[in-house]
């Protein structure tokens, strides 16, 4: 499973000493499939300019939460906080309107957008 460490984590989203609100904040972020628990309260915080890197092996849950966060895959508990806001990432659409973008390793279709959707999607 993925357990990646939060570097801050409080009710309210992360402020540094120049008033920033961190990038993305994920808080709890938890996503079950029948049969696995995909991610477990997941908490990550990333402030502007910051790299992170997700590594873990075959289904540690390291796609699913970065479909998470682009709105590909619903959570079934947690939030985003996307530059101090919290945002529910309904579909990609909406998170490439907040800047929030995804490259995949390999093609991929999305089973749960329609073909004209997936076509879209690609078309940016």
């Amino acid at each position: 499973m993925l357990y990646p460490q939060a570097t801050h984590f409080a009710s309210e989203p992360f402020m540094s000493n120049h008033a920033i609100p961190a990038r993305l904040q994920l808080r709890h972020i938890t996503k079950r499939y029948p049969g696995c628990l995909a991610n477990d309260a997941v908490d990550l915080t990333i402030q502007p300019g910051e790299i992170h890197a997700l590594l873990g092996e075959n289904g540690a849950g390291k796609s699913t939460l970065m479909k998470i966060i682009y709105g590909v895959t619903q959570p079934d508990a947690g939030s985003i906080i996307w530059q101090g806001q919290a945002q529910t990432m309904r579909n990609p659409a909406q998170a490439r309107s907040l800047g929030i973008g995804m490259v995949f390793q390999h093609f991929s279709l999305f089973e749960t957008l329609s073909v004209a959707q997936n076509i879209a999607l690609a078309m940016g």
